[in-house]
């Protein structure tokens, strides 16, 4: 309510013929103005952030081998737990004839005992080599 007042200012200002003060009163409240939405827009997208994590900590289960989400009545998944638990990420399992696989890592789960099976399937992560740097004087 407190911009009402200084809208006020700027209108008087230019019933009087105070053109250059009134615009110049105009454009500091469009500058706050537009501070403010963009305020709003970041904070908004926070909450929208806070509210998906909430979503997720409600109605995320783990079996024991892989993560499920329940939206509403439908349980969704399976989804691979490596990757949830290194990166966050809900990457879907798909179904072979007996295993379950996770196309982005490669990690295999047995369908029945639902095991995980760290094998030579699993994607192979090249070592870190570290380059030495001789320092002279």
């Amino acid at each position: 309510m407190l911009n009402y007042y200084r809208y006020k200012e700027v209108y008087e200002l230019f019933l009087k013929g105070k053109c250059e003060e009134a615009k110049h009163l105009l454009m500091e409240l469009q500058s706050r103005y537009i501070e403010t939405c963009d305020e709003n827009s970041v904070l908004k997208s926070q909450i929208q952030e806070f509210e998906d994590i909430l979503y997720l900590s409600k109605n995320l289960i783990f079996d024991g081998s892989h993560y499920w989400l329940i939206t509403g009545n439908i349980k969704q998944g399976p989804f691979c737990s490596a990757c949830y638990n290194r990166d966050g990420a809900l990457i879907r399992l798909h179904d072979n004839e007996s295993t379950r696989r996770c196309y982005h890592c490669g990690t295999e789960y047995d369908r029945d005992n639902a095991i995980q099976k760290e094998g030579a399937e699993k994607a192979v992560t090249p070592p870190r080599l570290a380059k030495v740097i001789p320092l002279y004087k």
